[in-house]
């Protein structure tokens, strides 16, 4: 709400300015003149706040990602570009399932590339970073955000530098920062589940870390070609799996056991919920 206020002012003091000390016509074309500079104000106060955020990561890029002040700002940027510019109802259960301490995993399908920051609005309390393609880190600011916000870059492949990386999300999350990983390991476009990754859950079973299933549902309605209302994304999270749970189980077990949760979830969703890609 602060950031929306902040844009409104934004764009209210050149109208006002306008008003005051501009010649604008005399009726119908004058409530014209003072909207297109209304409508001008809005743009550059988008872009004035789109420009603070990208300063404050860029300028704090080395700062320690454990740290509230940046996932608090991406927080609040999240939902007024998402809620309130992208007109989108999120709908959140399970929230009573967020982990209260640091020591987690969050596990989750992938359905569009905003998963991310729908999940972060839900994990506000927490300085949680991705496992996230590599390939989006040579991307122009967004590869300068993910390493900003402590986020770890992992190749496609089960190689040398995917270990290193698996390796690393250990080294912080046993240093007090909490991870995201999609474990089908990329986006399915859809309500259907790729195969888990058992490799995917070596981070919390080896950090000692509990777990944290999420499901999301509906994230293809957001950029639906020709959209104009409000559209509705779900995200439901699961009770957590603790760490003494999976004490005995291999990765291959684990993976299964929160796939299921995920599958059985999303049968759900489909039924109460149906989206476009169900009426289709």
């Amino acid at each position: 709400m602060l950031i929306l206020l902040i844009h409104l002012f934004l764009a209210a003091v050149p109208t006002v300015l306008y008003g005051l000390y501009g010649t604008p016509p005399a009726g119908f074309p004058g409530v014209l003149a003072f909207a297109g500079v209304f409508l001008a104000g809005l743009v550059a106060g988008f872009l004035l706040l789109v420009l603070f955020l990208i300063v404050v990561m860029i300028g704090f890029k080395r700062a320690d990602p454990r740290g509230m002040f940046k996932h608090n700002l991406l927080y609040h940027y999240s939902r007024y570009y998402y809620l309130i510019l992208q007109r989108v109802r999120l709908v959140a259960t399970g929230l009573e399932n967020v982990p209260k301490d640091n020591n987690f995993v969050m596990y989750s399908n992938h359905i569009e590339a905003h998963d991310p920051m729908y999940i972060k609005m839900l994990y506000r309390h927490a300085p949680m970073a991705f496992l996230s393609k590599e390939v989006l880190f040579k991307q122009f600011l967004v590869g300068s955000f993910l390493v900003s916000m402590g986020c770890i870059p992992i190749s496609p492949g089960a190689d040398r530098s995917a270990l290193n990386s698996i390796l690393e999300a250990i080294k912080r999350l046993k240093g007090g920062q909490p991870f995201g990983i999609f474990p089908e390991g990329r986006r399915t476009y859809s309500h259907d589940i790729i195969t888990f990754r058992p490799g995917a859950f070596k981070v919390a079973v080896k950090a000692g870390a509990d777990i944290s299933p999420v499901c999301v549902y509906g994230m293809h309605e957001i950029h639906r070609k020709g959209r104009i209302l409000p559209c509705t994304v779900r995200v439901h999270v699961f009770p957590l799996i603790k760490a003494a749970d999976c004490e005995g189980l291999d990765t291959v077990a684990i993976a299964q056991r929160v796939e299921a949760l995920v599958r059985d979830q999303l049968s759900e969703f489909k039924r109460l919920h149906p989206t476009s890609l169900e009426k289709a």
